[in-house]
């Protein structure tokens, strides 16, 4: 019965030491932030629907959240290492902010995004490929 009971006991502390182990191997963080948006007069507002992108190395987590009503977005259960974070709404410049996550901790990362260049690209066909070498020169032979 006592052999029995201590079996009992071994096997009990070897669970509890084996759940500890896995506990301190894998331990996790969080990242939360919000996302702002500013306009052509100075305006700020929001970033609601921005889409922000988190990507950690060296194990190639990737995700994807949207930011609420208010702008703010989380990340729950990342792993502790350099991470990489992207904030990008259409007509605003994308912006990327690098931390490192600890354990147990919640990193806090705001975006601050502002109105993009605007890019226009033309492409003209039908006939022969003509090449321009400069964006003043005359496409008169083309």
């Amino acid at each position: 019965m006592t052999s029995l009971r201590h079996l009992f006991v071994a096997a009990a502390l070897g669970a509890f030491a084996s759940a500890s182990v896995i506990t301190a191997v894998s331990p996790n963080a969080a990242v939360a932030g919000t996302v702002t948006l500013t306009a052509a007069d100075g305006a700020t507002f929001a970033g609601s629907g921005a889409r922000v992108v988190l990507a950690c190395l060296p194990r190639g987590t990737m995700r994807t959240a949207v930011a609420d009503e208010h702008g703010a977005f989380r990340f729950l259960n990342v792993p502790v290492a350099a991470c990489s974070i992207e904030a990008d709404m259409q007509g605003f410049a994308a912006q990327t902010i690098k931390v490192v996550t600890t354990a147990d901790r919640m990193a806090g990362t705001d975006f601050h995004l502002t109105i993009a260049p605007l890019r226009v690209g033309v492409k003209v066909g039908g006939g022969l490929p003509c090449h321009i070498e400069r964006l003043n020169e005359s496409s008169a032979g083309c």
